[in-house]
């Protein structure tokens, strides 16, 4: 089973954007926020997911943002073997999401962050 990937409709339209109405020396802070938050709120799902279930913390600590592109692209993530298992659940097993309901409420705050930015 392969990594989850996540990714956001539109981008292409919104870097246009961006790069059409502002000066982008404040998107790559505004990245490493989101990034960090990212990662802060999939460690706290993941602990409120866990609670109930065994659990080493290993894939909480696993959660890392990486940046790459001068700071205009982050990537969020866990690298333990099993996370795909604990996300989306196996026929054993019910799914327990801690990543996608971070990237669903991150993602919103970001894109809402960068409009900001263009006004």
């Amino acid at each position: 089973m392969g990594k989850p990937k996540m990714t956001l409709e539109g981008l292409d339209e919104l870097q246009t954007a961006i790069k059409a109405k502002m000066d982008l020396t404040e998107v790559p802070q505004v990245v490493k926020k989101h990034g960090a938050q990212l990662s802060s709120r999939t460690q706290s799902n993941m602990q409120t997911a866990y609670t109930h279930g065994y659990s080493t913390g290993r894939t909480r600590r696993s959660v890392k943002p990486i940046f790459s592109d001068g700071g205009m692209t982050v990537s969020v993530g866990l690298t333990t073997d099993y996370f795909p298992y604990l996300e989306y659940g196996t026929r054993f097993m019910s799914a327990m999401p801690t990543l996608k309901p971070a990237f669903d409420v991150q993602s919103q705050m970001f894109i809402n962050e960068l409009k900001r930015l263009m006004q």
